[in-house]
């Protein structure tokens, strides 16, 4: 890959024009495809999946939950006549009728004169449909000879008061009043009996308080227009209340926290934001001493993010915007690629060197923390599996931009890799060498392994909020005169159509009149007593037919007239009542309801395609609530949307989905590192880290009480990714040392704090913000790049230095578990072993790069080894012309302890190999790359060709006793010349020894 990398680099170089005709029409083409996408705002999507789960999102996208604003005009003290509320409200529903009707789509609360009257006409004339058993028991106890006299003389007064003529035709209608009990089934459309009506006014019955309800025209969502709202509405509330010395009024709704919400979030974003931007800024320009280098440095990832939305908008035509709104932070990731080529570039302007160096790393860690993203399919949320599309394409495409871009717009100052920084002192340092340090991150692990399972899963959203204390104190004030004390659960009846609903919806009215009853809950809203469907009226119609015998009709109609004689009626006054007794009552539909009066309604039906839902509210006690909804678990045709219950199932599901996801990710990324590495020891070595920094992480957390949430939960996907890089990155410094002995571990760290510096400007910097969603993703984000980056730096290197790198300059193989199970030497002391010292030799190469390379030669060479060994005696000193990996110096130096051995080799990065294996380190045998450098032998042995013929000849004639040529054209007729001999030819191996 590194190759053609390093092909594509030259001809991007040498071709300019083509290269950036072919970058801008590359950003025109995705930007075209990924501006015709199609954003999803469905916050149901974050939802997990189910079938219960799918009966929500329906509910949810039918049922009208729409945040009222709820707007108490209230008497600051007991003197207040009832009649200045009045004034007050009639000022105030005229300017809100007047001036704002773009912004409120309904004021409820007023109920005009006509609509009095008219609801009063339509439950008479429809009152079989409004009575239920309990009515009919007073029914009973009105017919008796003394209750009919009582209410006839109560009338007659009434009829006598200056009022009478209000009254009149209410009384003659319905002399015993009977209209009334149906007429009580509204109240239950409001939470409580706290209310009664006053000159058209919903007021509470001390009389202290009117209630408006505002139905908002924006949902709560809409801030920027709802803030206009606001402000208007404060500046009107606060001159009528300065007008109004003893009437002051206060308003509460969802809207006032939506608001407050954004306007702390757009707040702490500047503010930390702000800071942390100026600040990465100035670093990187301080440090790369480039202007445009913060540009450079997003334009991968931008690029990247651009063609993800590219691709699924081609794929799927539509993607959630929460998606991508979490995915544009978790892109964060992808600034480390450009970060890590950025620095080895600046410490190293060759290209071939770069390439060679950072390919395998990027391309390892873009493969492992895409694969971990999009181990998101995984979860049963669409949202979450949109993110883990984005952020898997975002991922893989910037680490390929950023390996193609960078060295082509990045030229480094020549003076750059002498210029020592801060960052390069700090990042010179070998932090696995400070004891204390390492010490205390064991102590911390040790801890953590008794308390990382005790982390929480928060799963209250409310918790997320930020609840100004003003508004909290409004809430509760307001919410308390509205007769909403405790808590509010949603009973969400449904069917297939508004009669399947409302007959669901009759039941469901019986049970919670039961339970009020008993007192487990404390009041509630609903239309069960006041809708039915047309089954359930034609029950009821028959019940009122069959109560309303003849005889039962007579004998009313006899006592009325008679008793009403003693007032002065005629026997004709109630006519009507008689009329009404025996009236053919029919069903009737919904839309009779909604012309009776102002019934609201709409709050509580909701009609849809394939679903309509009927809408109670239940207040209760917050400790009962569990037990209020465990009622109706299963229950068909009944939903409990109790916020808190709702979260607990749902994110509670999504919990279990992370941990899933945490086990589909980690066995993934391993089957990555297994592949590139090719090695078992290592892979693991890499996957460690991780594991530690999970464990410490999570023992923080729960150490310090720091709850998961469904936000920072998702951002610790970023920090998995950011912890993984920095493990791959730490892991090929140690390799890259242990293979060739350059130790470039500067270079890998200097990278990983510039990204664990602007990780933390950035998503770090929110621990300053008042937002509790901010601040929970930043202390999370905080404690797992911190936790990261020590473990990667003091433990995973400490590891590898003790297992590997301390061992091979000690001049003894690494661990490894095969080494390990040989504890009794079988392997070590067997013949074979003996004999091709195999297990010796590779040994000195496991865990690098050219370990396969080194094993296949072995096997080309190892009889040849064998055999020209044996024109060797132990003790003689060798030379090894073109010595390449070492093996042929290697396994001399096993065969013969007591030879002092000398190796040739021209190719530099073969040398380095050569010279950095653990024999070289401890044995005598030396490496050089000038046949000048050579010790004077006795014996030469020449693999291949050598084209420095006149130095090597002129060594071989001072000093060698015996030439072994292996594989080799080179030209050995002048040795005979030398009185050299010929004692083997055969299989490539040509010796010959000087005669005596």
């Amino acid at each position: 890959m590194q190759k053609a990398l390093l092909n594509i680099h030259k001809y991007l170089k040498n071709h300019k024009i083509l290269g950036f005709s072919i970058l801008l029409l590359y950003t025109i083409l995705i930007g075209f495809f990924a501006w015709n996408i199609h954003l999803e705002e469905d916050i149901t999507k974050l939802i997990p999946g189910g079938e219960k789960q799918e009966l929500l999102k329906e509910i949810l996208n039918e049922v009208d939950f729409s945040d009222k604003l709820i707007v108490s005009i209230s008497a600051e003290s007991d003197d207040v006549n009832p009649d200045s509320l009045v004034v007050y409200a009639n000022e105030l529903t005229e300017i809100l009728e007047r001036d704002y009707s773009n912004y409120i789509l309904e004021i409820k609360g007023k109920v005009p004169e006509k609509d009095i009257t008219q609801i009063y006409n339509f439950v008479y004339t429809n009152l079989p449909i409004f009575l239920n058993d309990r009515d009919y028991l007073e029914i009973e106890n009105r017919l008796y000879r003394d209750s009919i006299n009582n209410r006839l003389g109560s009338g007659f007064r009434q009829l006598m008061s200056p009022t009478g003529f209000v009254t009149k035709d209410y009384f003659l209608s319905d002399p015993l009043n009977f209209t009334n009990l149906g007429l009580a089934k509204l109240q239950e459309l409001q939470v409580g009996d706290n209310f009664s009506i006053y000159k058209n006014y919903l007021v509470t019955k001390d009389k202290k308080n009117i209630i408006l309800f505002l139905d908002p025209a924006y949902p709560a969502s809409e801030t920027n227009k709802n803030e206009l709202f606001i402000e208007s509405l404060e500046e009107t509330v606060n001159a009528l209340n300065n007008e109004y010395v003893s009437v002051e009024a206060s308003y509460f709704g969802g809207v006032l926290y939506s608001l407050a919400n954004a306007n702390r979030i757009k707040k702490d974003i500047q503010l930390t934001m702000g800071i942390a931007i100026s600040l990465l800024l100035l670093l990187l320009i301080f440090f790369y001493r480039k202007i445009y280098t913060p540009l450079l440095l997003f334009l991968p990832s931008i690029l990247a993010g651009i063609s993800a939305i590219a691709i699924l908008s081609i794929t799927k035509g539509s993607v959630s915007a929460i998606s991508l709104g979490i995915g544009a932070i978790l892109l964060g990731v992808t600034l480390d690629y450009a970060l890590h080529i950025l620095t080895h570039y600046r410490n190293n302007r060759d290209v071939e060197h770069l390439y060679r160096d950072i390919s395998k790393p990027i391309l390892m860690s873009s493969a492992t923390t895409a694969i971990a993203f999009l181990c998101l399919i995984f979860v049963q949320s669409e949202a979450l599996n949109d993110l883990g599309i984005f952020a898997a394409i975002s991922v893989l495409l910037s680490s390929v931009f950023a390996l193609i871009l960078i060295p082509l717009f990045y030229n480094p100052n020549s003076k750059s890799s002498d210029r020592i920084t801060f960052l390069d002192k700090i990042a010179a340092i070998d932090y696995s060498r400070i004891r204390p340090l390492a010490i205390a991150i064991i102590a911390i692990f040790g801890i953590s392994l008794f308390f990382f399972n005790k982390v929480k899963f928060n799963n209250d959203l409310s918790k997320l909020n930020y609840e100004p204390p003003n508004v909290k104190e409004l809430e509760k004030e307001i919410e308390a005169l509205a007769g909403r004390t405790g808590k509010s659960v949603y009973m969400v009846a449904y069917g297939n159509t508004v009669d399947e609903a409302l007959q669901q919806n009759n039941k469901l009215y019986q049970k919670l009149q039961k339970f009020e009853n008993e007192g487990l809950i404390n009041n509630f809203s609903s239309i069960g007593g006041v809708i039915h469907s047309t089954t359930t009226q034609g029950e009821k119609i028959e019940k009122w037919n069959s109560f309303w015998t003849d005889s039962r009709t007579d004998s009313v109609q006899q006592n009325l007239v008679n008793l009403s004689s003693e007032y002065g009626f005629k026997p004709e006054t109630f006519n009507r009542f008689y009329s009404q007794l025996e009236t053919n009552f029919e069903t009737i539909g919904l839309n009779d309801y909604k012309n009776a009066g102002s019934l609201y309604l709409d709050d509580f039906i909701s009609k849809g395609e394939e679903l309509a839902t009927v809408t109670s509210t239940v207040s209760l006690d917050a400790d009962r609530a569990d037990e209020f909804v465990s009622f109706f678990e299963g229950e068909q045709g009944v939903f409990a949307l109790d916020r808190k219950a709702m979260n607990q199932n749902f994110l509670g599901s999504l919990k279990a989905d992370f941990n899933r996801l945490i086990l589909f990710s980690v066995l993934a990324v391993f089957i990555v590192l297994l592949i590139s590495y090719r090695n078992l020891e290592i892979s693991l070595f890499t996957l460690l880290p991780i594991a530690i920094t999970w464990i410490c992480a999570l023992g923080i957390m729960a150490i310090f009480n720091i709850e998961f949430n469904i936000l920072n939960i998702i951002i610790s996907t970023f920090i998995f990714g950011l912890g993984l890089d920095y493990s791959i990155f730490i892991t090929n410094a140690c390799l890259n040392e242990y293979e060739t002995g350059v130790r470039e571990l500067k270079t890998y760290q200097t990278s990983i704090l510039i990204s664990v510096i602007t990780t933390l400007l950035g998503m770090g910097a929110l621990i300053f913000a008042q937002h509790p969603a901010l601040r929970s993703v930043s202390i999370v984000s905080i404690i797992g790049v911190i936790t990261a980056v020590l473990v990667s730096f003091v433990i995973q290197r400490a590891i590898f230095r003790k297992l590997v790198l301390n061992r091979a300059h000690n001049g003894k193989a690494p661990y490894y578990f095969k080494k390990l199970l040989d504890f009794r030497g079988r392997i070590t002391q067997n013949e074979s072993e003996k004999l091709y010292r195999k297990r010796a030799i590779l040994d000195n190469y496991r865990y690098k790069s050219v370990y396969p390379l080194v094993k296949k030669k072995f096997r080309e060479i190892r009889e040849k080894n064998i055999r020209l060994s044996r024109y060797i005696d132990n003790g003689e000193s060798i030379s090894v012309i073109n010595s390449g990996f070492g093996i042929i110096p290697l396994f001399l130096s096993y065969k013969f302890g007591n030879s002092s051995i000398s190796a040739l080799e021209t190719d530099t990065e073969l040398l380095n190999i050569s010279r950095n294996t653990a024999r070289s380190n401890s044995a005598n045998i030396t490496f050089y790359n000038s046949v000048e450098e050579l010790s004077e032998t006795s014996v030469y042995v020449i693999y291949g060709n050598y084209y420095d013929e006149k130095t090597l000849k002129e060594l071989i004639k001072k000093n060698a006793e015996k030439v072994i040529f292996v594989d080799s054209d080179f030209p050995n007729r002048w040795l005979l010349d030398l009185n050299f001999e010929i004692i083997y030819r055969q299989n490539n191996i040509l010796v010959l020894r000087k005669a005596e």
